[in-house]
């Protein structure tokens, strides 16, 4: 989880640094990319089709992290740390009623006013400060993406490794064009900071962290894991008060503790509703 959290900071620390958005998507996948191809070479497809491979990538790979990337360029990762998370268990929730069939547990549906108060305390307080509202608004659609990349995993039976692996192998064409049609830009002023993007957010974020989660959730089960992803919006926030100096308002504060009790409740809390 603090791989998770520290992403939206180390993003927004990139950008602060004088990498633009487009070459902190290229990083991600420049090295991560090809590990996760040499994983794919050992463990396979899973005989997925390239419809749904295709489909996975959009959802979870480049087209999902630019939504992040751009979501936090304009808003913060503090926002980022609770919009996105608490938009994917809302949506999820959702699209798991209407994909899959699911009964929304009661604790799903406890969740949903704390999870959608905390969203708008935490988006609304930004109305009148530039693009901070698109921000928030892309780093919500992102919690949706991400919601139904997940879906779909469960819908296709597809481990956590392959889907991590697949969506960031099948992103890596975007480094040569990327390069091809922008050179390093950037990144040639600050190496240290690219070198440390393409590690952390390829690596350590792209791979690592969701082989970690998987493992622990196949080992803990769902009930006991389901209690680190809300670590996530106040790991996020405590690194982007520490790295970035952000801090939160009184509002910005109470809706990231409704967040956190909302994603609590959805992922403890699983008996029927009915």
């Amino acid at each position: 989880m603090v791989l998770y959290s520290g992403s939206f900071v180390a993003t927004r620390h990139a950008m602060e640094a004088g990498l633009a958005p487009a070459e902190v998507m290229m990083l991600r996948y420049a090295v991560g990319g090809l590990a996760c191809w040499a994983v794919l070479a050992r463990i396979g497809l899973g005989g997925l089709s390239w419809q749904r491979i295709a489909a996975l990538t959009a959802l979870g790979g480049l087209p999902y992290y630019a939504l992040q990337v751009l979501g936090v360029g304009l808003s913060s990762a503090s926002h980022a740390a609770m919009l996105n998370p608490g938009g994917t268990v809302v949506f999820a929730t959702l699209l798991g009623w209407l994909l899959l069939r699911e009964t929304p547990g009661r604790g799903a549906l406890a969740a949903l006013p704390l999870l959608l108060g905390g969203l708008v305390l935490v988006a609304g307080t930004v109305l009148g400060e530039g693009l901070a509202w698109l921000g928030d608004g892309l780093l919500l659609v992102s919690g949706m993406q991400w919601a139904l990349y997940g879906t779909l995993l469960r819908r296709w039976g597809v481990s956590g490794l392959r889907s991590a692996c697949l969506i960031s192998a099948f992103s890596l064409p975007y480094v040569p064009v990327h390069l091809l049609l922008f050179g390093w830009g950037g990144m040639a002023a600050v190496p240290g900071e690219a070198l440390f993007q393409a590690l952390y957010q390829g690596l350590g974020v792209g791979l690592l962290a969701n082989a970690l989660y998987s493992h622990c959730y196949a080992v803990m089960g769902p009930g006991r894991a389901a209690i680190f992803p809300p670590l996530v919006p106040v790991l996020g926030t405590l690194l982007a008060s520490l790295v970035l100096a952000e801090a939160l308002s009184p509002p910005q504060f109470l809706g990231m503790a409704l967040v956190v009790a909302g994603m609590l409740l959805a992922g403890l809390w699983r008996r029927p509703a009915w």
